[in-house]
């Protein structure tokens, strides 16, 4: 019985001994969201007549966002609701591009032709998602 004791001590006290205890460190960087409205007046053509185009300055996306982040756009044609760009919308595609300082919205038609501007002022939401 001695015996046993002894053995079950010795594992117990092992298994105190030997067990680690897992440390989690997390660095949680918030995302940033900014809204902007695009007047439908400042549309304008691209050089090149297929598209139309307005730049909105994002200085929040430097050339280390513009390489390592993410950047999600929505446009929101009436209060409240949300659509996620790239997307077609009354027959107009919008799409975008970012680069350092910039974030350049384009709306062109789906099938090619004549560029149709917006007609009405488009809320801008832009949300940059950090990244390691």
């Amino acid at each position: 019985m001695k015996k046993l004791l002894s053995i079950t001590c010795a594992v117990l006290i092992v298994a105190a001994l030997s067990s680690c205890k897992k440390t989690y460190v997390t660095n949680v960087v918030p995302n940033q969201t900014y809204f902007v409205t695009v007047s439908a007046s400042s549309w304008a053509q691209t050089t090149d007549g297929k598209s139309d185009s307005v730049s909105i300055k994002a200085p929040a996306i430097d050339s280390y966002f513009d390489k390592y982040g993410a950047t999600l756009v929505y446009f929101s044609f009436f209060s409240g609701v949300y659509e996620q760009i790239p997307e077609v919308y009354n027959n107009v595609a919008y799409s975008y591009i970012h680069y350092p300082g910039n974030l350049v919205l384009y709306a062109q038609p789906p099938g090619g032709g004549t560029p149709v501007k917006p007609t009405s002022d488009i809320t801008v939401k832009l949300v940059l998602v950090q990244s390691n």
